[in-house]
């Protein structure tokens, strides 16, 4: 009977040990940044960040080289919000930041160090030494950092191929 307590004992002490502790990883549920204090995902229509950012952004545009339309960039102090032209409006493509400011959705922004990276989402991503890149599997997605001197400089969600 003593020997079942002390094994319940223990096995609710290594369950409390690990609760709260997140295993690394990466998932389409990570290619957003939490800017603002919203949260900000690709896709999402540019008239909603807009509608939510306000408008002291600086635009800018240029005839696309991968598509027929224009890319379209909105520059707030945060963030840059990069589009693709759809029918019904244009899309998030891409968010940029370099603001320690904005967080990924596991907490991370610009000065995290590149371990703590790892730690949050695993050493499952492309290491090129100067970034740490996390691709979906068939390309829908990758989550960036650019790393110098082993600490996060910029950090980005992106739907486009590079």
């Amino acid at each position: 009977m003593k020997r079942i307590i002390l094994i319940a004992l223990l096995a609710a002490l290594l369950l409390a040990a690990c609760a709260g502790k997140e295993t690394p990883g990466f998932g389409a549920e990570d290619l957003a940044l939490e800017v603002g204090g919203a949260r900000r995902e690709l896709g999402e229509d540019i008239g909603d960040v807009i509608a939510v950012m306000g408008d002291g952004y600086e635009y800018a545009e240029a005839r696309s080289c991968d598509y027929d339309g224009l890319d379209k960039t909105f520059s707030y102090a945060a963030a840059r919000f990069y589009t693709f032209p759809l029918p019904q409006g244009d899309t998030v493509s891409e968010i940029y930041t370099e603001d320690a400011a904005v967080q990924t959705t596991k907490g991370l922004a610009v000065g995290a160090s590149r371990a703590d990276v790892l730690a949050a989402y695993g050493d499952g991503g492309e290491d090129t030494g100067y970034q740490l890149i996390y691709r979906l599997a068939g390309g829908e997605g990758s989550l960036c950092f650019d790393i110098e001197n082993d600490v996060v400089t910029a950090v980005y969600v992106t739907s486009r191929p590079f």
